[in-house]
């Protein structure tokens, strides 16, 4: 797929990829106890798998690194978010639709 060509999921499809998705991370042996999305991209793909997890413990964070398809900052922004001291010392499973190169699920970290 080129750089510029997305994937474009039925509603079907993307329950099928939040199911696998979840397969994936009980296998990998992580237990997370809260699920954690970054807005926008990973929010409603964090639902699909909290749900898939059995977790009702959820919440999201409003990372803002992209201005457009293809343009971003220079810098990832965080706008005020989560509560931190309600995650304190729990398994976080963090989730977003994409990671080209890491730099915002760091910042988020």
């Amino acid at each position: 797929m080129a750089d510029d060509e997305r994937e474009v999921l039925t509603w079907s499809d993307f329950g099928s990829a939040s199911r696998d998705l979840a397969l994936d991370v009980i296998r990998s042996g992580f237990e997370a106890e809260v699920v954690v999305a970054i807005a926008r991209g990973g929010l409603l793909l964090a639902g699909g798998i909290a749900y898939a997890l059995g977790l009702k413990s959820c919440g999201a964070v409003n990372a803002e690194f992209y201005t457009g398809v293809g343009t971003r900052l220079d810098t990832p922004i965080l706008p005020p978010f989560l509560d931190a001291q309600s995650i304190d010392g729990k398994k976080v499973l963090l989730v977003d639709d994409v990671s080209d190169s890491g730099r915002t699920l760091a910042m988020v970290v």
